[in-house]
């Protein structure tokens, strides 16, 4: 992997995502790409992620500028550097989702505060804007987390669809350093007599030869509440999901669940889809 991209409010920067990304930029021993993006023109309006676009021109959206840009960029620079990351930087002036779906054409990976919006109002997580680039990104997309001290374990969330193994062998092969890490494949199932069918076992035997140490779990329920009480309050995981808006897995993000899954469960999450 030789490019990671962080999105970045210019105006609001997020201390948190700035840390996270230079954590996985070292892991992978690689340059970190910092994407400004600058809403002049444009402002963002909530609505369903089915429809069109989101923005409109807007005479007051320079006035809810909350950071002089150079100063975010500075910044970024800086925290980069005191890690010993050498930082490059993209700085785009438009319409945001349009700038980011560009520009994730040319990353190898997308890193993204869930909680990032270009419009000045409470949103539930993650924010509507966060919920367009994961159904448009042209790159595996990855959600920081607020806190982030390390992680031991990898939770690939899988259902036996092509998008999960997809999204699995994404994750693989952009981060081959963590070969010696925990490995669980996880399932969900509304029933027992369906579990561990030859699909698992296929993939099992696939990860048996990228990662040393592989565990299958099962769950029977439903998917949302299962997802949920298994990852609530865990640490030290990092977890996978494929088909964002495709699958039974996009039950994780249905809007009836979003805002308590993505505050409780502080993890980072990677998703992707083909």
């Amino acid at each position: 992997m030789y490019k990671i991209m962080l999105v970045i409010n210019a105006n609001k920067p997020d201390i948190f995502s700035m840390d996270f990304a230079c954590r996985i930029a070292n892991l992978a021993q690689t340059e970190l790409t910092g994407l400004f993006i600058e809403n002049v023109y444009f402002e963002y309006l909530p609505d369903s992620i089915d429809g069109g676009s989101y923005f409109s021109t807007s005479k007051e959206a320079n006035s809810k500028v909350t950071s002089d840009t150079d100063q975010s960029i500075r910044l970024f620079k800086e925290d980069c550097l005191s890690k010993g990351i050498k930082p490059d930087i993209i700085h785009d002036r438009g319409e945001p989702i349009q700038e980011i779906i560009f520009e994730s054409r040319f990353a190898d990976l997308l890193i993204i505060d869930p909680e990032i919006s270009f419009y000045n109002r409470e949103e539930p997580l993650p924010s509507h804007f966060v919920k367009e680039v994961l159904m448009k990104a042209k790159c595996p997309v990855m959600l920081a987390p607020e806190k982030f001290g390390g992680f031991e374990e990898i939770v690939f969330c899988y259902d036996g669809s092509a998008s999960s193994v997809f999204a699995i062998k994404q994750f693989t092969y952009l981060f081959p350093e963590l070969h010696d890490k925990k490995v669980l494949l996880l399932e969900v199932s509304r029933d027992v007599a369906e579990r561990f069918t030859g699909r698992y076992q296929r993939m099992m035997d696939w990860l048996r030869n990228h990662y040393r140490t592989v565990y299958f779990h099962s769950l029977c329920g439903e998917i949302k509440e299962e997802l949920f009480h298994f990852f609530f309050m865990k640490r030290a995981m990092f977890v996978v999901i494929g088909a964002y808006g495709r699958s039974m897995l996009s039950n994780f993000f249905r809007k009836s669940n979003a805002d308590i899954l993505i505050r409780t469960v502080d993890l980072p999450i990677f998703i992707t889809h083909h």
